[in-house]
């Protein structure tokens, strides 16, 4: 972490001569316009790169990114110059064959674990700042589904279904970005939000035997919890 720190005071330092300048030397704009694209990612190997590279490590490899949200693609379209749609989505389908072992306490042959999530928002970001450095603010309303079973093609056939968990939520967000070169920002934001989880009663089932409830259907709810992403790269295209 402290590489990073140092790394990217660097990196302000070699920028602040120019802080004012919204303009490059070849009239590309620093700052987002209405109608351009965006898209972040987690930007802490891009700078454990630079840093390795600064000190000389021997052990410095080539830098990796990440989704700035975790399992989700975010992305953002400008309306105008202070304010952006987001888009937050992942859609995942798994599919695993597994020698053998107990589930929740069945023993499974040779079976096969299925899982499908899906995670969908839709939100608004708006932004503060008539300089290089921008300041952003605003929520995201969230959706995720997920469900995972056992099969086992056997005689008897046996089923495990772990239940359909249902996930609602609304995250708020407040950070600041700072615009290193014409449309390419690097900044972090946190993130506060309220979520509400529907897990469903996973269930047992096998040839010649009645369905059985293994666990109870439950729910809960979440709120609060503040949290900080990581240092994160944003490209406006």
């Amino acid at each position: 972490m402290k590489k990073i720190i140092l790394t990217a005071a660097a990196v302000f330092a070699f920028s602040f001569a120019n802080a004012q300048d919204l303009k490059s030397k070849k009239g590309e704009n620093y700052l987002p316009e209405a109608g351009d694209w965006a898209i972040s990612f987690n930007a802490t190997g891009v700078f454990n790169y630079v840093g390795n590279a600064f000190n000389g490590s021997l052990a410095n490899t080539a830098p990796t990114v990440a989704n700035a949200t975790p399992n989700s693609f975010v992305g953002k379209k400008f309306i105008d110059a202070k304010s952006a749609y987001r888009v937050v989505a992942n859609l995942g389908f798994g599919s695993n064959n597994n020698p053998g072992g107990v589930v929740s306490g069945y023993a499974f042959g040779a079976y096969k674990a299925s899982t499908f999530n899906l995670t969908a928002g839709v939100g608004k970001e708006w932004r503060r700042g008539s300089t290089r450095l921008q300041g952003f603010y605003g929520a995201d309303a969230l959706v995720g589904f997920t469900s995972t079973k056992w099969t086992e093609d056997g005689a008897p056939k046996q089923i495990f279904n772990a239940g359909t968990s249902i996930n609602l939520g609304v995250n708020g967000f407040i950070g600041a970005e700072y615009f290193l070169f014409p449309k390419i920002a690097i900044g972090a934001q946190y993130n506060y939000g309220l979520r509400i989880a529907s897990n469903g009663a996973s269930k047992y089932s096998a040839t010649g035997v009645p369905e059985v409830e293994v666990s109870k259907s439950s729910s809960n709810i979440n709120l609060g919890n503040v949290t900080s992403a990581s240092m994160n790269l944003t490209l406006h295209f």
